[in-house]
């Protein structure tokens, strides 16, 4: 009878003190093993379908309120607001705009609009033109924002160079050819890549792609051990890549080919892709 007794004495210590300890959360069910949580952490995540919060491209692209907003008046042409008196314009100007920020014929290349006049020519090799804003008094060179900036070499050499290296010849015969350093090609050659870069961006707006694939392909450079990934969009009839870019399989890169790919397209896409 008294073992009786003691046995549920005791039993009913165990459950007290388990009923303490589960109400204070000193019991942990879950594993809490690192070697387990570090294994978790190095899986690749799954590119799947996600909402527009996940991207921060979409949440910065998001509408703005309404409200407060500006609306910024319409430039008047800069022969409406200058005196009648003076030399007419004998420079042509056309696709040419005023660099300053604080400007407010900025960016504008109409020649019937914006405020440019020639201000003489520049150059010992080649004659360069020289423009400047009547508006904010900005003169700049009309090599500006192009491969051939400060640059004192004939542009028809640096042409010779660049179209040889378009055609085949390695980078490395370029300068037993030419003559020039291999420092200096290399510096053409980079001028001419992000020019191009941006000239694409420009030139492949609205286009009507109506068929278009996308993938990625694996690949590893040479003497490298990371892995990179082309990610591409190819339109199958007419060859047309209007997207390339390298970089991880994350879903960041992911983001990014589909919002280039949408400013590429953007007025021939349904809504309902754009999502």
């Amino acid at each position: 009878m008294v073992l009786h007794v003691f046995v549920c004495l005791l039993v009913a210590c165990l459950l007290l003190s388990l009923v303490l300890l589960w109400r204070h959360d000193w019991l942990n069910l879950r594993p809490s093993s690192p070697r387990g949580g570090a294994k978790r952490s190095s899986l690749p995540r799954l590119l799947k379908s996600r909402t527009p919060d996940d991207c921060s491209a979409c949440r910065l692209g998001s509408p703005p309120s309404l409200g407060g907003g500006t609306v910024s008046e319409p430039v008047r042409p800069w022969c409406e607001v200058k005196s009648r008196r003076g030399a007419p314009k004998r420079v042509n100007t056309e696709g040419f705009a005023c660099p300053n920020h604080q400007c407010r014929y900025f960016s504008i290349t109409d020649a019937r609009v914006h405020a440019l006049v020639g201000d003489g020519k520049h150059g010992r090799a080649e004659q360069i033109q020289t423009f400047r804003c009547q508006a904010c008094r900005t003169t700049f060179s009309a090599r500006r924002d192009t491969p051939l900036y400060r640059l004192k070499t004939p542009s028809h050499q640096i042409a010779v160079v660049l179209s040889a290296l378009a055609e085949g010849l390695d980078s490395s015969e370029a300068p037993r050819v030419f003559g020039f350093r291999q420092a200096t090609i290399t510096n053409w050659l980079t001028r001419a890549g992000k020019h191009a870069q941006t000239l694409h961006e420009r030139s492949f707006c609205h286009l009507w792609l109506p068929h278009l694939q996308l993938d990625e392909l694996r690949t590893r450079l040479r003497c490298a051990q990371h892995v990179l990934w082309l990610w591409l969009v190819i339109d199958p009839c007419t060859k047309i890549l209007p997207v390339l870019q390298m970089g991880p399989r994350t879903q960041h890169a992911a983001h990014r080919v589909i919002h280039s790919l949408r400013q590429v397209l953007a007025a021939f896409l349904p809504p309902s892709f754009h999502k």
